[in-house]
């Protein structure tokens, strides 16, 4: 019996798929394998036989065990070697506990020299007897060698044989790990989930076909439910079309009309259509779909554990189906959902049909866990920490307005080009943009055909982005001539995927031709404000550069057009000009009602927000700003502290100079670079406007 942790979860006992009993039988040319599920009512009394046993054992050892009687009971060897293995979730053979029948002064005596445990036991006779005669006692004098030893340690001859042992497998007791026995349908619920999971384990693969059903829940809804599931427990996948023609169908099985592989049996055909006409909703096309769950043979890592997961995947897919429709018939979400799993048995691929039979068969005594998995996505799931770094850094550039005015999107819905679908991983959208981001960080030799094949197809339809790993260079680099590609080392920047889009998709000529230049100025004119986020919107701008030429152009039209004047500021946004002479006012106010016209520049902030009440949360570099625009003064001590007065501060008299000599001489530079577009203006009509040289990318 094997043993594990306790029964919340973490005891997974794992049938071979040698012991699980199964049929295979051939129909139509076709061969198939089912494992043997015991069905509701099945054996119950020979499996409560089998529980008693265990139970009438508890406390005794392992030798005593009547290894043979589990069979004798259930009638079936391979069955009650898998039922005794499931056993293993609520019963474990421990070791006695140390130091096993010894005498409390043995025990003391033990303690003292710190032998807390048979191996340690064993290791200090083994240096006793290195120590007596070179690692070895011969027959004859074995026994007088084990006396003196016992008499060092004080331990009886008899009690020396008896805790050298201890831990052996035949000294084992057996336990229960649980708080009560489980029923017979438990443990046949457990059976049958253990023997699906075994054949699911060795699957090559395994295909679930969702057809569209009337009055059900949108194809498209189950389709991304079931990748969200996939893409959270780490199972590899391809969506497509059920556009192959199968191999050979088997019209008396419940897969009936099901393909038998996973890949069309026709190369994708490249698009050359517009996007408008190759894009359509999978809700609206009334077609089967595929979705391919690959088999640990296709992967890397642990072919056990990639087995696991995808067994677990498909009991919680057929969970979320049996969840739908005891909702009732409105819900029935995957009514159309049919799967078929290839198993390869000693060499020969076999077909293990996931059908109604297995669905009413696997009914786990606590299916909850499957079921809400299936039911409601919880959090964030990424298939690596590659995705999650970088969709963590992008959303941080969201939060700060640097993103330039794209949104990420995390698992958006599946992109149907033509017979190709694909799930990408993010989408991103500006405006009326929409562009969709796949990043390649798995391949192998049959993922990279996949994947060629499938961007082939999706070429000249949809929007795409393509990051990368540059160790992938020379099996991707054909794609350049297609796509967007984002090389990356060992991460995918946000910061490099912005400038990405920005070089690829500019379409700031064609924003800056649909500015209403005239409406702008009266909307600015009738609010007198309106906030820098929201007349970036307005000026159809996402950073400073473009918003330095949307400016040229607004300015343009001030000094052609007879509208009223419209002004920027830092911080402020867009302006009239009436308002602007206000705050000018308001500011120099607030220094003449000051004690000898001086005040901190955080003091002046709380001015203007006492008498604007709209400049709540000013910055106080826009302050400064308002301030060398009202024509007062600005002085700083340090870059801490700031102060504003209304006459100039009064200069320091200055040292005497000492001509400077060849060697203290400056060298000639050359001019500095502005790397701020926030430039201190004199006083004038109007705020200033950001100069179209500004290289800062960061919004406003």
């Amino acid at each position: 019996m094997q043993s594990g942790g306790g029964r919340n979860g973490s005891r997974t006992m794992r049938l071979a798929l040698r012991d699980v009993k199964k049929t295979v039988r051939r129909r139509d040319g076709v061969a198939f394998v089912t494992p043997y599920l015991l069905r509701p009512r099945e054996r119950l009394r020979e499996i409560e036989a089998l529980v008693a046993l265990h139970e009438a054992w508890i406390g005794r050892a392992r030798a005593t065990f009547p290894t043979e009687r589990a069979a004798e009971l259930v009638g079936d060897y391979r069955l009650a070697r898998c039922l005794a293995a499931c056993l293993g979730e609520w019963y474990e053979w421990r070791a006695p506990a140390w130091p096993g029948a010894a005498s409390e002064a043995e025990a003391a005596a033990l303690a003292a020299r710190e032998l807390t445990s048979p191996s340690q036991l064993r290791l200090a006779l083994y240096d006793f007897v290195h120590a007596q005669s070179g690692g070895f006692f011969p027959s004859a004098a074995r026994e007088a060698g084990l006396s003196v030893f016992c008499a060092q340690i004080e331990l009886a001859r008899a009690t020396l044989d008896d805790l050298l042992a201890l831990d052996s497998e035949e000294r084992a007791v057996l336990a229960r790990v649980a708080e009560r026995p489980p029923t017979a349908r438990e443990l046949a619920a457990r059976y049958n989930a253990r023997a699906f999971e075994a054949l699911l384990a060795n699957a090559a693969e395994v295909e679930w076909h969702v057809t569209p059903v009337d009055g059900a829940e949108g194809l498209g809804s189950v389709v991304k439910r079931v990748c969200f599931l996939a893409r959270r427990m780490g199972v590899h996948y391809d969506v497509a079309f059920d556009t192959a023609i199968p191999i050979r169908q088997v019209p008396s099985s419940p897969t009936a009309g099901l393909p038998l592989v996973a890949e069309a049996r026709t190369l994708y055909a490249v698009s050359t259509g517009a996007a408008s006409d190759a894009e359509e909703e999978l809700d609206g096309a009334g077609r089967t779909v595929v979705i391919t769950l690959f088999g640990p043979q296709g992967v890397t890592g642990s072919p056990i554990q990639y087995g696991d997961r995808l067994a677990r995947l498909c009991r919680a897919l057929l969970g979320y189906r049996r969840a739908h429709e005891a909702e009732g018939s409105a819900a029935l979400a995957t009514s159309g959902l049919e799967g078929v799993a290839r198993v390869h048995l000693k060499g020969r691929p076999l077909l293990f049909p996931l059908d109604e039979r297995v669905l009413k068969l696997l009914r786990s005594e606590a299916p909850a866990e499957d079921e809400r998995m299936g039911r409601a996505p919880a959090g964030e799931s990424f298939d690596s920490m590659l995705e999650r770094r970088m969709h963590a850094e992008f959303v941080a550039l969201e939060r700060d307005g640097a993103a330039h005015g794209w949104r990420l999107e995390r698992e958006p819905a599946p992109v149907i080009a033509r017979d190709a679908i694909m799930v990408p991983d993010f989408a991103l959208t500006r405006g009326h943009r929409r562009v969709y981001l796949e990043i390649v960080g798995y391949w192998r030799p049959d993922y990279r055909e996949r994947k060629l094949r499938k961007l082939a197809a999706l070429h000249g339809a949809v929007a795409l982005v393509l990051a990368v790993p540059s160790a992938a260079r020379a099996e991707f680099a054909a794609l350049e001539a297609s796509y967007p590609v984002l090389w990356f080392d060992r991460r995918v920047s946000a910061v490099a995927l912005l400038a990405l889009l920005d070089r690829q998709y500019d379409d700031l000529d064609e924003r800056l031709a649909r500015l209403d230049l005239p409406a702008i100025m009266r909307e600015v004119a009738q609010r007198r404000r309106i906030a820098p986020a929201e007349s970036m919107t307005l000026l159809h701008c996402y950073t400073r550069n473009e918003l330095a030429r949307a400016l040229d152009l607004l300015h343009a039209a001030v000094a052609t057009a007879d509208e009223p004047a419209v002004a920027w500021l830092d911080g402020l946004g867009l302006a009239s000009a009436d308002w602007v002479d206000r705050l000018r006012t308001q500011t120099r106010g607030v220094l003449e009602a000051a004690p000898g016209g001086r005040l901190a520049l955080e003091a002046l902030c709380a001015g203007l927000v006492a008498r604007l009440p709209e400049l709540t949360g000013i910055a106080e570099e826009t302050a400064e700003q308002v301030a060398a625009q009202a024509g007062l003064f600005v002085t700083r001590d340090s870059i801490f502290y700031a102060e504003v007065s209304l006459e100039p501060p009064t200069a320091p008299a200055s040292p005497t100079t000492v001509a400077p000599t060849a060697r203290d001489r400056p060298q000639p530079r050359g001019a500095a670079r502005r790397k701020s577009a926030k430039v201190r203006p004199t006083a004038t009509p109007l705020s200033i406007f950001p100069s179209a040289d500004d290289t800062s990318d960061g919004g406003a």
